[in-house]
């Protein structure tokens, strides 16, 4: 048994790191371009949003908003494919806290949300319309 706290003892010597307790350090910060960090604020807010209209039990804004959380994660998996997400969404909530930059960056995202809604309703009515006949010359 003495044996056994000498060689511990001896391992604690050798590494005083080991007997130590870890030392936390802050990871280091996930790096973006502006673009990205718009989006993954986009997608937190709209996110935020989903678990709101969810508690209000709002069926109709959960879906809104769902739609919202899923365009901007698409768009961040081509954007930025190899991004830890968690990691940049607990980044950015950490930056936004305490600011009044979620009204502003709520204001774009919507826009933004919005624009590419009238884009596919365009789109669908265009691809409903007759398609223009082709004249042969022959």
């Amino acid at each position: 048994m003495r044996r056994l706290s000498f060689v511990a003892a001896a391992a604690a010597l050798v590494s005083p790191a080991a007997a130590a307790p870890p030392i936390k350090m802050p990871a280091p910060p996930i790096l973006m371009t502006a673009p990205v960090q718009q989006d993954v604020r986009c997608f937190l807010l709209f996110a935020a949003a989903v678990n709101e209209a969810g508690k209000a039990n709002n069926e109709k804004a959960r879906e809104a908003t769902s739609l919202a959380v899923m365009y901007y994660y698409g768009k961040l998996r081509v954007e930025a494919p190899t991004l830890d997400l968690v990691g940049a969404v607990r980044q950015e909530v950490t930056a936004m806290e305490g600011t009044s930059k979620a009204k502003e960056v709520g204001e774009s995202c919507d826009a933004e949300f919005a624009a590419r809604g009238k884009e596919l309703i365009n789109f669908g009515e265009t691809l409903q319309q007759q398609a223009p006949q082709s004249s042969s010359s022959s």
